[in-house]
């Protein structure tokens, strides 16, 4: 009977340490997109002097950060990539392109494509 509950006891422990470093990772999925508009300033803001030492990338877009950016990966280990503006409702979504900007750091360009692929 003890050698029985120190097996289930070691298979809970076990599964216990199995599952808790999931329980902790980023939750983040780098292939989904996710709202990233907190992180970027306006090109006509002067904070974009700074937006590369505060960690913020550059939106070049008609509705700057007043409409959503969403992109995809999560900054850290997967660069931000495919990032999106969301047009007027009901128009769907614009295409940006990033551009690295010299002295400033990357920016997002809003280019009037309407193809991912082009």
């Amino acid at each position: 009977m003890i050698k029985k509950t120190l097996a289930v006891a070691a298979l809970a422990a076990g599964a216990v340490l199995t599952i808790a470093p999931q329980a902790f990772a980023d939750s983040a999925d780098p292939n989904a997109f996710t709202d990233r508009t907190a992180d970027f300033v306006t090109y006509n803001d002067p904070a974009v002097l700074s937006a590369k030492d505060a960690g913020k990338q550059i939106i070049v877009s008609p509705y700057g950060t007043s409409h959503t950016i969403a992109c995809k990966g999560n900054g850290a280990d997967v660069p931000w990539y495919g990032c999106m503006q969301q047009d007027n409702p009901g128009l769907g979504w614009l295409i940006l392109d990033q551009q690295d900007l010299p002295g400033l750091g990357p920016a997002w360009v809003y280019t009037m494509k309407s193809d991912p692929n082009a």
